[in-house]
């Protein structure tokens, strides 16, 4: 910093408080100069995957009619009574997509953060470790990748049996290699930074140096791949429900409407655009997300350096 000449008299205090000011007001306006940087993707992002998920908490409570009462109101058209219209057992479709969020939210969320969790405790050992039990992981995760995503959880869930647990379980053993292949590159990338080094010298155990000295240097990229993973998830649920591996009738959930009701397509088409777009709704939002966050702390960082 520049220290200028105080002399005597107040002239030189009110000129080193003002210098003081100039050269202080960056770092303090940091913070707000970055949040009036936030990109319209993340905003939008926020937004949608926001109201996806108020509504898979509130939903049961927000429906105006119960999912599973049937009517004899069967196939009736969007209107003012029914908004989404109804189905083939006459029951409000609006209220079943409402509903329905949950499920695939559930099944969504809960796989990706059950593959970023195992991932990321394979990527940080295979990255810190190195060695011959680097080689090892990376060729047990190549072996996963080898598998189509689809076919990878088909043969998941066909072995585990049909249900929204082992769904979520077959999402995350899909999504794990990957996430472990992105964690490792990013520890490789610090493996020999000074404050690790320096850890090493002062005896600190390995536990300690993956996880307090390297994973809170790698949450951007670790951010930015579960909100990619995410979508993806929420198409493999979908696909899994579809398939009939996923939930199973008569729960609400997206994939199994569309799956259940495309039949009737041509005389009722609402019965599958809703459900599907919701689908396509919320991977949007979640890829205006992923996207968002991406660059919000592409910039951060450029601004740190």
């Amino acid at each position: 910093m520049a220290v200028l000449g105080t002399g005597s008299g107040g002239d030189g205090e009110v000129a080193m408080t003002t210098a003081t000011v100039a050269i202080g007001a960056p770092a303090r306006t940091r913070h707000r100069h970055a949040l009036r940087a936030v990109p319209f993707t993340l905003l939008a992002g926020i937004a949608i995957v926001g109201l996806f998920a108020l509504l898979a908490a509130v939903g049961p409570w927000v429906a105006p009619r119960d999912v599973e009462s049937h009517s004899s109101a069967r196939l009736q058209a969007p209107s003012s009574a029914y908004w989404f219209g109804t189905d083939r057992y006459g029951r409000d479709m609006f209220s079943r997509v409402v509903v329905g969020s949950r499920t695939t939210m559930t099944m969504a969320v809960s796989g990706t953060l059950l593959g970023v969790a195992v991932g990321l405790v394979i990527g940080l050992v295979s990255g810190y470790v190195g060695g011959r039990l680097d080689e090892l992981l990376m060729r047990i995760m190549d072996i996963f990748m080898a598998f189509p995503s689809l076919l990878l959880a088909l043969l998941v869930v066909a072995i585990l049996g049909a249900n929204v647990v082992n769904a979520m379980a077959s999402i995350g053993i899909v999504f794990m290699p990957r996430v472990a292949r992105v964690v490792r590159s990013a520890t490789l990338g610090i493996r020999h930074a000074a404050f690790i080094e320096a850890a090493e010298v002062r005896g600190e155990p390995t536990p300690h140096i993956i996880f307090r000295e390297i994973l809170p240097n790698l949450w951007p990229p670790i951010i930015v791949e579960g909100s990619i993973r995410l979508s993806y998830a929420v198409l493999l649920s979908v696909s899994l429900s579809y398939l009939g591996l996923g939930a199973q009738p008569p729960t609400p959930d997206w994939g199994l409407m569309v799956s259940k009701e495309r039949a009737f397509m041509v005389q009722a088409p609402w019965v599958v655009l809703f459900p599907a777009g919701a689908i396509v709704a919320l991977v949007v939002g979640v890829n205006l997300l992923g996207d968002g966050l991406r660059e919000w702390l592409m910039a951060w960082k450029s601004r740190d350096e």
